[in-house]
């Protein structure tokens, strides 16, 4: 009776270890073990280009349905992706000081306004703002400072055996979410006019206040990060005192100056107070580099 058992045993543990040689070569285990906050930045991805795409897929008709011509809808892709640049640039500059869930959340909030200016405002100039100052993607690709915030923060909080299959598993759910965004986005406009007859114009405005609904489910993702996605602070070096005591009492002020008394101090950067200026500069060079790229 024990012969039988045995096997069964031992093929059950064989499956059972199949399985899980299948889930760490898919990248699932390390998904699974990672902290709690990639997951959430691997959520706030997802429900992102989710709305991103479900509201690309209409943009240009919905302007052109409200009666806005081909060359103010070029204009206004145009315009979307410069002030896309530069908010952008800000915010992800300045994100380390700022605070990366307050940018996050900022971004969120870019979000929420945006789709409800777009489900209940008709007027070209108001939506344009709206396109250029908020958070709208003209081309379902990622728009905002979102991408370099988390992809950073990811950098920051996953151990490194395990960095690419959360960045993999990161860029994949990304794209899922575009694809299902416009498949959801397509059969809900279908369901609205063709089964339920409403006018195209009122269909749309469903699917910003949807895109304004996301971006509200985002926000509370950001708000749940933790203090570890923020980035650690240098402390500075604390200065010795023990030169300051073998120093004499009296002696010639300048006979006895130190070499770093004698040397002229350095004029500070306008940019210093965000930190290495060779930093800065390389992250400068970067950002000019994607957005030109972009």
């Amino acid at each position: 009776m024990s012969a039988p058992s045995d096997a069964s045993a031992s093929a059950s543990s064989r499956g059972t270890r199949v399985h899980h040689r299948i889930l760490a070569e898919l990248g699932l285990t390390s998904v699974w073990q990672s902290p709690r906050d990639v997951k959430l930045l691997c959520a706030q991805r997802f429900v992102r280009l989710f709305a991103y795409g479900g509201s690309t897929l209409i943009l240009a008709a919905y302007l052109s349905a409200l009666g806005i011509s081909d060359e103010r809808i070029g204009l206004f892709m145009t315009l979307t992706l410069v002030g896309d640049v530069a908010i952008s640039f800000l915010l992800t500059l300045f994100a380390d000081a700022m605070g990366r869930r307050a940018v996050l959340a900022l971004g969120s909030a870019l979000m929420v306004g945006s789709g409800i200016l777009f489900a209940s405002v008709g007027n070209y100039w108001v939506l344009l703002a709206a396109a250029v100052f908020g958070v709208i993607s003209p081309s379902g690709n990622e728009i905002g400072p979102f991408r370099a915030v988390e992809e950073s923060t990811l950098a920051h909080l996953a151990p490194n055996d395990i960095l690419s299959d959360i960045f993999a598993w990161y860029s994949l759910i990304g794209n899922a979410g575009t694809a299902l965004g416009m498949m959801t986005g397509g059969w809900a406009i279908n369901l609205l006019q063709v089964i339920w007859g409403w006018p195209y114009i009122p269909a749309c405005r469903v699917i910003f206040f949807a895109y304004a609904a996301i971006g509200a489910l985002k926000f509370l993702l950001s708000i749940a990060l933790s203090s570890a996605v923020e980035a650690e602070k240098k402390k500075p070096a604390r200065q010795s005192t023990n030169e300051g005591e073998r120093q004499p009492l009296l002696g010639d002020q300048t006979g006895n100056a130190t070499p770093q008394e004698q040397q002229p101090q350095k004029k500070k950067s306008i940019l210093s107070f965000l930190g290495d200026s060779e930093v800065v500069s390389l992250f400068l060079r970067l950002a000019i580099l994607f957005g030109l790229d972009s």
